[in-house]
């Protein structure tokens, strides 16, 4: 009876055996398929770039600019989460490398290198604009602007009435806004010598960027500036419309000057040419911002495939994986060329 009992327990165990390898033949025949990774898809991806949206807008409107922000962070955050807890199959495998290599991936791929490219397009922008008629780019064209209304503001414009005639000098006005852009210059080298190193690291590296305006270009558009906002203002204090104002602008004015004495009409008047002034700025600003929104549908693209298939697959990956192992470290260049060999080997 042992005998015939042990040669059916004998039986029994082999039929497990072959049961349970049975079992273990089909487990490993599944394959498991990666989980589609909603946060790479569109629209959800889109949120990745409201930031550089921001940043395009920034030129006319910097507290929307701000806002554009905190989509971009919480996508970015809770991308970084999914993938710290679930690996490629959906599966809940936390990984602080998996979570280490997305982050690097979205802070390149979303918010650095894009926001470079805004920067640069916006800069390609403003140096084609200084091909143009006034010889000058937008921001020279914004900076002279808000130095002759920042001076109007304080009331130097006032200091070259003409006693005779009650109007402003246009030709000494011009040329106190032209001697105060020296005034600035000079300081601007005497703190470039104090820094010299530094400064002309800054300079090499805005160079490409910059179109620097000749001293001629500077006054003629300092000069059309003035004869602009003067025209707008004569013509305002003595109640008549100018051509380049607005309707309701006018109304406006003519609702805060009714009434009033000279000065009160001095105040409506540079009011209305602030605001003037400030919507020509904002259309400049608005050709800068089309010029960083090109750039950036252009570099969306390449940007994502450079970080995904170079920088995070054969630099940034790599050593995020070494972290934390019991090998000696080593330069990333033979960790690397190790692993390539590692390959081959198990390939062959």
């Amino acid at each position: 009876m042992v005998g015939i009992n042990s040669k059916f327990q004998g039986l029994e165990t082999f039929k497990s055996t072959q049961k349970g390898n049975s079992q273990q033949t089909k487990e490993s025949k599944k394959v498991k398929i990666p989980k589609d990774d909603i946060y790479m898809k569109w629209p959800l991806r889109g949120l990745a770039y409201s930031n550089e949206i921001g940043e395009v807008i920034r030129p006319m409107s910097g507290l929307l600019a701000n806002l554009l922000w905190i989509p971009a962070i919480g996508y970015i955050a809770a991308d970084v989460g999914d993938k710290y807890k679930h690996n490629e199959y959906g599966e809940h495998d936390p990984s602080k490398k998996r979570a280490g290599k997305q982050l690097s991936f979205q802070m390149l791929a979303s918010v650095f290198l894009p926001t470079a490219a805004v920067k640069v397009g916006q800069k390609l922008t403003n140096i084609i604009s200084s091909k143009g008629k006034d010889k000058l780019a937008l921001n020279h064209r914004e900076d002279i602007t808000n130095r002759i209304l920042d001076s109007m503001n304080k009331g130097t414009h006032e200091k070259f009435v003409d006693a005779s005639t009650g109007l402003v000098d246009r030709a000494k006005y011009t040329q106190h806004i032209m001697e105060n852009f020296a005034e600035m210059d000079k300081h601007k080298k005497t703190h470039n010598k104090m820094f010299e190193p530094i400064a002309k690291v800054i300079d090499f590296v805005k160079r490409p960027f910059e179109a620097k305006p000749k001293t001629e270009n500077i006054e003629k558009y300092v000069a059309k500036t003035i004869d602009n906002v003067m025209d707008m203002r004569e013509a305002l204090i003595e109640g008549k419309k100018p051509t380049n104002v607005s309707n309701k602008l006018f109304k406006a004015f003519e609702k805060a000057a009714k009434g009033g004495n000279l000065e009160q009409k001095k105040s409506a008047a540079f009011n209305v040419i602030k605001k003037a002034q400030g919507n020509k700025l904002f259309k400049n600003n608005a050709l800068k911002s089309l010029g960083g929104f090109i750039a950036l549908g252009l570099a969306m693209k390449p940007i994502d495939n450079f970080v995904e298939h170079v920088l995070i697959e054969k630099y940034i990956g790599p050593t995020i994986d070494k972290l934390g192992s019991n090998k000696p470290w080593k330069p990333l260049s033979e960790v690397v060329k190790a692993d390539n060999n590692e390959n081959k080997t198990s390939a062959a």
